[in-house]
């Protein structure tokens, strides 16, 4: 049996796309991180936090929060679009990681850290919504 893969001329292209990806992830968790360094009297240019109402606090730590959960989320996409690269390199990207069936290419320009083709991916999404 022949292995699928798909061929160098296509893995440098979902290799270009990829790099673009990070790039861009880089550049807003370099963003979400400085938004995070922020003292509270930083975002105001305020020389003292003591004439702070509370709620002016409370809506500053809920935004801090919602950053905090961006960068994080940010982070896990950054790990995954590492290990597709990865996929690149050793030129298994594009190959569905349950059946061995090449992925669709709308499905990895739309989601280039896909590791399932649409019918595995269904298949497993509904065994996980019946547990």
């Amino acid at each position: 049996m022949v292995a699928k893969k798909y061929n160098k001329t296509t893995l440098k292209k979902f290799r270009e796309l990829l790099l673009s990806e990070r790039r861009q992830i880089v550049e807003d968790l370099d963003y979400q991180k400085s938004e995070l360094n922020k003292t509270i009297t930083d975002g105001t240019g305020e020389l003292s936090s003591a004439t702070y109402h509370m709620a002016d606090v409370g809506t500053d730590m809920a935004e801090r929060e919602k950053t905090s959960m961006f960068a994080h989320r940010q982070a896990k996409y950054l790990s995954d679009v590492d290990e597709a690269l990865g996929r690149v390199d050793n030129e298994t990207y594009g190959v569905c990681i349950i059946c061995g069936d090449l992925i669709e290419e709308g499905r990895l320009i739309a989601a280039p850290i896909a590791k399932y083709h649409v019918p595995c991916k269904e298949t497993q999404n509904q065994r996980n919504h019946n547990q």
